[in-house]
């Protein structure tokens, strides 16, 4: 068995040796190192359990940082000029994006890594993009940026849209989105187990703000988040599946001998590079 890998930026600048971590067999204590994170993850309050959404809000900081790192060496990569920005002239797009040109796709339009893409991500308006901006750019799923939330669903009504018309009719939205969304629903809205489209229209029209029988890209608005889960969705997601393996006495949340009685559960839901390594592309 391999030596696990120290994870970085977990000790929040502490000089802690490595070797505090390897054990006579020099492998890693996953133990020990569990033993130094819990009260790092134990603070909203720090009661001796470690709940849901303090091992969420863990993982959401740690996935967070990890993908900044690479924004940052993504940007180094294509920053020219290093003057610590990128024009739209300076980005390549990834070698495999070839599909999604007009000439090369039967999908016309479609705007990943495109001008109106840039343009979106560029919140300032200076026609540049900053590391903060970059990432947005990368992972849009994670923004705040209103216009970058608007460019995000007017993609989602441009791949659909098979009339041109600007929005989606209800064939348009019953064929495309609301097979993405429909286990998204918690009050059942698009339950459709039973085999007709009832739940599809209910939701149509759930969503059919102005009542003209069509979306457009702001009534899509309230499920972009569904259609592009974002690093919060995942760690959540991890926490919860953690918590699943982990709590041995069944009370929703962890406690210090449930992580070490569980370590690699825990370990890996947490420290492993390729958690974050697939989901954060075109989500």
């Amino acid at each position: 068995m391999e030596a696990a890998p120290v994870p970085e930026d977990l000790t929040d600048g502490e000089a802690d040796a490595d070797e505090d971590y390897i054990n006579d067999a020099a492998r890693f204590n996953v133990t020990l190192r569990v033993e130094a994170l819990f009260p790092k993850i134990d603070v909203d309050p720090a009661d001796g359990a470690v709940t849901g959404a303090e091992l969420a809000a863990w993982n959401l900081a740690n996935a967070r940082r990890e993908v900044l790192h690479r924004t940052a060496r993504e940007l180094e990569l294509h920053d020219r000029d290093h003057d610590g920005r990128i024009a739209f002239g300076e980005y390549e797009r990834p070698s495999w994006a070839w599909r999604f040109d007009d000439h090369n796709s039967t999908n016309d339009g479609v705007g990943w890594w495109k001008e109106e893409h840039f343009s979106a991500a560029d919140m300032d308006g200076d026609g540049f993009l900053n590391l903060t901006e970059f990432n947005d750019f990368l992972h849009p799923a994670d923004t705040t940026n209103p216009k970058l939330i608007h460019w995000l669903c007017k993609e989602e009504v441009r791949e659909r849209d098979k009339d041109n018309d600007g929005k989606l009719n209800f064939q348009e939205f019953f064929s495309g989105l609301f097979y993405s969304i429909r286990h998204y629903d918690e009050e059942g809205i698009t339950d459709d187990t039973g085999g007709s489209d009832a739940p599809a229209k209910k939701s149509f029209s759930h969503l059919d703000l102005d009542n003209d029988g069509l979306l457009s890209a702001d009534e899509l608005k309230p499920i972009i988040d569904n259609l592009h889960p974002s690093e919060h969705f995942y760690s959540k997601q991890q926490a919860d599946y953690v918590i699943s393996q982990a709590d041995t006495n069944k009370d929703g949340q962890l406690s210090m001998n449930e992580m070490i009685e569980n370590p690699y559960v825990f370990y890996n839901a947490l420290f492993t590079e390729d958690d974050y390594g697939f989901h954060d592309e075109l989500r």
